[in-house]
């Protein structure tokens, strides 16, 4: 409907103001279906908010889709024609083309092959679905893909500890799940270290045999890795995290290497104390070494080749990086060695950082085995979904496979969910026994009012209704009319700034003005026949757009809960 205002005042007013007009959803304690606002063009046309408000108010006046207009404070408010309004409430759409065309690269989870995948690459892992999803929304081209690091001192840690405590145990024999299995070592190298600090000589001798392509040191990285690759194949499957293609750091770093000597040899980078540094004092940055004197090289090193491949793959419009706020000093770092070098535009690169994820009773650490793994947390959500289940339908015909499926379905909703309705670049505290609330404002809540609607149209025997009557709907429906409506917009915003909690924050919105109209309304007893079809459609649409976000964030509603 904004769209049709635009057009309208374009026409009968002013093309170029019209397209500076801001439109909101009408400001609390005030009444009308839209707020326009004009702070846009108040110092180019020198006129007060009030003033332009006036005049589009005049102009409007004509305008058959508006049935009134009230100006409040700097607001004009809109109060649209009731069956006018409604068809846009039928008509309006799921996606947008706001990236009509555009190619994105998206990376995102990029572990490390020693250790299980955890509680922080859950949360990852909800904003990288989360964001591609919505990229795709909105027109975009996605690419999905990771960097898998497989190679690095981190990695010769668990394989030392192999070496010197594993006796020629494995995954098989010991039960375990293979990630699980590898990171036990890294942990055991942690503890281990504590007494013996020549271990980590002996780990840093491990990664030069392996840059020298020792055999033996190759057949044990070779067989850790493949343990961990199986492990996190597993996990992904189960959350529904999917790549198009991955990059592995031991197939770019030497790639990384020669960029790295060529902007030696073009005076980009200089040698110092036989390192090789790069100086990004001049973009408030510091001096950052690029090869160590022993040879090796670092991240940045690894990450220029794997971007350049990138470029070459795939030749984005946009390639966006997420990874923790940890790193927002190396991407810096990064996206200015890639601009100064000439193998990325820098205005194509984006780091999309998030904060940390703690446990109620502190920060995790790896190496100290605090970490919360995802596999088993997954599993404790799931048991809790269950129990809540068994509970609730103890006189119910749910068998015990469909309960399992739908715990799953609700515990993937628990935690994606809790880890997106914060903002990304805020550290959050994940609290498992608050993130399956079936009642607060969690995924599960979600999922039930979807899960209710399903019900009355089960129950009605229909679904996908259109209306015969759209003017058998009223002031009652107005509310969750005028949510649904903002659901272009809300993606829009969402996408343009790469932020899925705007999508979050929408669809508790609509869910709680769909509660509240259900609440004093009844659908299938409406007051007359014309009336209860229309709220059925009304129903449906509301469950359209529900899903459609849900969607976005990676979440299913279940047939039942």
């Amino acid at each position: 409907m904004q769209q049709q205002v635009i057009d309208y005042l374009s026409k009968n007013w002013s093309a170029d103001n019209a397209a500076k007009i801001a439109f909101s959803p009408v400001p609390k304690g005030q009444s009308g279906d839209l707020a326009m606002q004009f702070f846009a063009l108040t110092k180019e046309l020198k006129q007060s908010p009030m003033q332009i408000g006036a005049e589009v108010a005049g102009v409007l006046k004509n305008f058959s889709l508006v049935e009134k207009t009230e100006m409040s404070g700097p607001y004009l408010n809109l109060f649209f024609s009731q069956t006018a309004f409604f068809e846009n409430v039928f008509q309006t759409p799921l996606t947008t083309s706001l990236f009509n065309g555009e190619k994105v690269v998206l990376e995102y989870s990029s572990p490390n092959t020693n250790k299980p995948l955890h509680l922080g690459h859950m949360r990852n892992h909800a904003l990288g679905i989360s964001v591609g999803n919505l990229l795709e929304a909105v027109g975009a081209e996605v690419i999905r893909t990771a960097i898998v690091n497989d190679r690095g001192i981190h990695i010769c840690k668990s394989m030392l500890a192999y070496q010197l405590f594993g006796n020629g145990e494995t995954p098989e024999s010991t039960g375990e799940k293979p990630d699980q299995f590898v990171g036990r070592y890294y942990v055991k190298f942690g503890a281990e270290v504590k007494k013996d600090e020549s271990l980590n000589e002996q780990a840093q001798a491990l990664l030069r045999l392996w840059e020298e392509g020792d055999g033996a040191t190759k057949q044990l990285w070779k067989q850790m890795n493949e343990w961990t690759y199986e492990g996190h194949n597993a996990t992904y499957a189960r959350q529904g995290v999917v790549f198009d293609k991955k990059y592995f750091e031991s197939q770019t770093y030497e790639q990384g290497r020669e960029f790295a000597l060529k902007g030696l040899e073009d005076g980009v980078f200089y040698k110092k104390d036989g390192a090789v540094w790069i100086d990004l004092t001049d973009q408030g940055l510091d001096e950052k070494i690029i090869i160590r004197s022993d040879g090796t090289t670092v991240y940045v090193t690894q990450d220029l080749a794997t971007t350049y491949q990138r470029v070459q793959d795939f030749h984005f419009d946009q390639h966006i990086w997420v990874v923790a706020d940890e790193q927002n000093y190396h991407f810096q770092v990064l996206i200015a060695c890639l601009d100064k070098l000439g193998l990325a535009e820098k205005e194509k690169l984006h780091h999309l950082n998030y904060g940390l994820v703690n446990l109620p009773e502190g920060r995790m650490k790896s190496r100290e085995g605090t970490v919360v793994d995802a596999d088993p947390l997954m599993d404790e959500l799931q048991r809790l979904v269950t129990v809540k289940m068994q509970e609730t339908h103890k006189d119910d015909d749910l068998s015990d496979v469909e309960i399992e499926t739908i715990s799953d379905q609700v515990q993937n909703a628990a935690w994606k969910f809790y880890l997106l309705k914060t903002s990304p670049n805020k550290t959050i505290t994940f609290e498992a026994e608050k993130s399956i609330d079936f009642h607060g404002a969690t995924g599960p809540y979600l999922q039930y009012a979807g899960v209710r609607i399903k019900s009355i149209l089960a129950k009605a025997k229909v679904a996908g209704l259109k209306p015969d009557n759209t003017g058998a709907l009223g002031e009652a429906e107005k509310a969750l009319g005028v949510k649904i409506l903002e659901w272009p917009g809300t993606l829009n915003r969402a996408a343009e700034t790469k932020n899925p909690t705007y999508v979050v924050t929408f669809l508790l919105e609509l869910t709680q003005a769909w509660s509240s109209f259900y609440a004093e309304n009844s659908v299938l007893n409406a007051d007359h026949d014309d009336l209860k079809k229309a709220r059925l459609a009304l129903a449906s649409k509301v469950l359209e757009v529900l899903e459609a976000g849900l969607n976005i964030l990676g979440i299913e509603v279940p047939e039942r809960m």
